[in-house]
């Protein structure tokens, strides 16, 4: 039908043009029609132009508006002036004179080419093209010029940042729908079994078994392992448990454990005692917050990006200042400042952001206490130590510490230690630590993401039997790694040197390599040099290693290694290997090894392969006359407590949480499991950083690996409901899990209701609806506000209230900038909750000229 009438307005004015010229505007033989502008997934707009029967003539400056490309008219109205997408970019129209300066380049513009009228400048079609680059095509048929979208058009661009900072304003406000689920502490719960076993069918050896077993237990988790084999039994001394209990958010207390425990620091020992201490129970995240501001000119732009996510945004004020308030977190962040001017200057500025996580934040105080016994050799014996962590600085952290021997026979002395960390510079950390009859160690370490990273470190060692019983003097290490480009192409560098002193010798020992591509081979290299140096003799070895493999074949890939004994001067092992992949979860590899300087040579078969239960390795291979085999499966067993069920999964889930998100109907609206409530499959939900998967056949969704104790926002789906009258009460979950256990995230559906009405204008021959207003719904217990836009008839409707209490009311700065006021102001209203959904009817607004 659309077509139809398109082809009857082209046929209508083509009459037009050729019986009625005279009716032309401005000018006789030209019309003045409708046509759409558009620009595919950026803007359709309806636009005056003129035609000649032929072709068309399009208005410049509103061409150029659309764009939001610059475009101004000097005050006699005779000159076009301003810029293609950059300032350096510049163009001028003179139409009176029939010529034009683009980008420095000059041209004439023929009368055919364009039409001025009124200090208004058409140009035809085709000069768009020409001048600015600019690719028109008119179809006649749909009454339609269409222009290609050029990311570089500032509008595109404003469009961009326009949809990404209401993406943000979204999600800012989602995280007020968030339902705390509280942790609860259990006295026994739960169960987890890491499980390896190991066995050698061919070429002999016992079979093994490692076994590691995990619950909540008095409140806190606890973890047990152990070994053994088929030949010696259960190794006893192979046995460690560990209790470990977390405080509620208390400063002075945070954790406590018992079992195998270590308290860290220069001084540290493995014990088997008991820690407590007060150090946060995950790894800090948040260090500090940062004031950024500047001076633009008033009107600018400008978006805060940290890692590259949008995290706020502002305008410049009339002073044209602005200013953020950037929350610092741990390790490296970039941090970018994008500016954006009102007549499409765009600036960046950048800055990078490096927080070791051995900085303790300003005025933080952190503490360790730890007593136990430590199996050495043949004798137990008993410590003491402690710790302690203060942030003078934000760049500065000292830290003191003690072990101190308890009821020894033997005359091992007290120590104790001092250390500090110091963030020099942005990108430069420097540390050290001094242990009176133990060491004294400096380090430094100097990192630019992407373009290098090295370290380097001195220690010196005093006598001390029990802590140096190898009698070291001294100790210095480097390490650096950097790409090198070479032409278009980079290689990574790495390299790493030490040099120990003992009291009887010296050694150096250096290891570098290059990785690097060239189309579609791939290498690697990796050289060893080790020199020691005893009173009478000296040894020193050099040894290369070369890797190639490719991936031209889409079944196969090939590998070949070439390693050389540059102090013998001969090949000392070269092997090829091929591997392809499998089923859907499986490897398989062939391999080839010879050693030129044993005489020997080795065949090995390897195949890996995983399903949702267990890993399964199998290696066989033959060498010297000699078969061997070996085969070991890993897997865990878990408890589902939410389920009633035993879980069978590949991955380790000793130490880790679990959740699982079990949406159910809740009828009576108390955000609880009842009787009769049932449970509904299929709510997807998303936990950021984390996959989860579909289990069972209630379809429930699973989410393992969660670190214990740390706090996770789930955000669930609305959409993934078959029932669209089914919605969640609360959109995000905020839930610290418990480690070793299933922890279930009830998530309460109810029946939505809709809400309808009209939006009117007050006029001279009455009431008329008005479509495009705002209308916000605020949820009063919520604080959510729920957006919705009138129809062209001015009515709305919307299907999604949740029950609760609700204040309706038009957009103020929509209506502040049309000049109206709205009767009445504001409507209250209830929706109760129903088991079929209920309608909220007739909430009608006047909209009516301020007074």
């Amino acid at each position: 039908m659309k077509k139809q009438f398109s082809h009857y307005m082209a046929m209508v004015i083509s009459i037009a043009v050729l019986f009625f010229p005279a009716v032309a505007i401005g000018q006789s033989g030209y019309e003045e029609i409708t046509i759409s502008f558009e620009v595919p997934r950026m803007l359709t707009a309806d636009m005056f132009v003129r035609y000649d029967g032929k072709t068309l003539y399009l208005p410049t400056s509103e061409v150029f508006n659309l764009l939001d490309m610059s475009i101004s008219l000097n005050a006699d109205r005779t000159r076009f002036q301003g810029f293609i997408f950059h300032k350096n970019h510049q163009f001028e129209l003179r139409p009176i004179e029939g010529t034009a300066t683009v980008n420095k380049a000059a041209f004439t513009l023929a009368r055919s080419e364009y039409y001025f009228d009124n200090g208004e400048l058409f140009l035809r079609i085709d000069q768009f093209k020409r001048l600015f680059g600019l690719d028109l095509t008119f179809d006649f048929s749909m009454l339609r010029v269409l222009l290609p979208l050029n990311e570089e058009f500032p509008a595109w661009q404003k469009l961009k940042r326009k949809q990404a900072r209401e993406k943000l304003q979204k999600q800012t406000a989602a995280l007020k729908d968030i339902r705390a689920v509280p942790r609860h502490r259990e006295l026994f719960s739960g169960g987890v079994a890491d499980w390896t076993l190991s066995s050698n069918p061919i070429g002999g050896g016992g079979h093994y078994l490692d076994l590691a077993l995990g619950s909540m237990v008095l409140g806190g988790d606890l973890t047990l392992s152990g070994t053994g084999n088929t030949a010696s039994g259960f190794q006893s001394d192979q046995f460690h448990y560990r209790w470990h209990y977390a405080f509620n958010e208390n400063p002075f207390v945070s954790q406590a454990e018992l079992g195998s425990v270590n308290s860290g620091g220069p001084l540290s020992r493995s014990l088997t005692g008991t820690v407590i201490t007060n150090r946060p129970q995950n790894q800090r995240q948040y260090f500090q917050t940062i004031d950024l501001d500047g001076q633009l000119e008033p009107g600018w732009e400008v978006e805060l990006y940290v890692d590259g996510r949008l995290m706020d945004f502002a305008e410049a004020d009339q002073s044209g200042r602005y200013r953020f308030n950037v929350d610092v977190v741990y390790g490296s962040s970039d941090i970018t400042l994008k500016m954006y001017g009102p007549n499409g200057e765009i600036r960046t500025e950048e800055r990078h952001v490096r927080v070791p996580y051995t900085l303790v934040p300003k005025g933080s105080f952190e503490y360790t206490v730890a007593g136990g016994l430590e199996d050495i050799s043949d004798s137990t014996r008993y410590y003491a130590q402690s710790l302690a962590y203060y942030g003078m600085l934000s760049s500065v952290t000292v830290g003191v510490g003690s072990d101190i021997p308890i009821g020894s026979e033997s005359e091992e002395a007290p120590l104790v230690s001092a250390e500090a960390t110091v963030q020099v510079a942005g990108n430069i950390i420097a540390n050290a630590s001094f242990a009176p009859q133990y060491q004294m160690q400096i380090g430094a370490n100097y990192a630019m993401p992407g373009f290098i990273s090295a370290d380097i470190a001195y220690t010196k060692y005093y006598a001390n039997s029990f802590r140096n019983p190898a009698n070291q003097l001294q100790g210095l290490s480097g390490s650096v790694s950097m790409p090198i480009k070479v032409g278009q192409r980079y290689l990574g560098l790495r390299y790493n040197a030490s040099y120990d002193q003992f009291n009887g010798f010296k050694s150096l020992s250096m290891n570098y390599g290059l990785t690097g591509s060239l189309w579609r081979f791939f290498g690697n290299y990796l050289g060893r040099y080790k020199r020691s140096l005893y009173p009478s003799r000296s040894t020193h070895s050099i040894a290369s290693q070369l890797m190639v493999s490719t991936d031209l074949f889409s079944w196969l890939r090939p590998q070949a290694r070439l390693d050389y004994d540059h102090e013998a001067s001969e090949i000392s092992r070269y092997g090829i290997y091929l591997t392809r992949r499998i089923f859907k979860t499986g490897q398989i590899s062939l391999s080839y090894e010879r050693s030129p300087l044993y005489g020997s040579d080795m065949v090995m078969l390897n195949i890996n392969f995983f399903n949702s239960i267990a890993n399964f390795s199998t290696r066989a291979a033959y060498s010297g006359d000699r078969y061997s085999m070996n085969q070991m499966q890993r897997g865990s067993v878990r408890y589902d407590r939410a389920a009633g069920k035993i879980r069978f999964d590949r991955r380790n889930g000793i130490g880790y949480g679990s959740a699982v998100v079990r949406p159910f109907l809740d009828l009576n609206n108390d955000g609880l499991p009842s009787a009769g409530e049932e449970y509904l499959p299929g709510l997807k939900a998303k936990i950021l950083g984390v996959g989860g998967r579909p289990v069972g056949r209630g379809k429930l969704y699973y989410y393992d690996g969660l670190r214990p104790y740390d706090s996770y926002t789930i955000s669930v789906d609305a959409t993934s409901l078959d029932n669209p009258l089914l919605k969640p009460a609360f959109e995000n979950y905020k839930v610290s899990v418990n480690p070793n256990v299933v922890t279930s995230v009830d998530v309460p559906v109810v029946m939505a209701a809709d809400i309808s009405g009209v939006i009117e204008r007050e006029t001279s021959f009455g009431k008329v609806g008005i479509g495009g207003i705002k209308l916000k719904v605020l949820n009063i217990s919520k604080d959510i506000v729920t957006e919705i836009v009138s129809f062209s008839n001015g009515q709305f409707y919307f299907l999604g209230l949740i029950p609760g209490t609700y204040r309706a009311y038009l957009d103020p700065e929509q209506l502040e900038r049309y000049g109206y006021q709205a009767e009445p102001p504001s409507l209250n209203f209830e929706v109760l909750p129903s088991e079929a959904g209920s309608s909220v009817e007739n909430i009608n607004f006047v909209l009516v000229p301020k007074k």
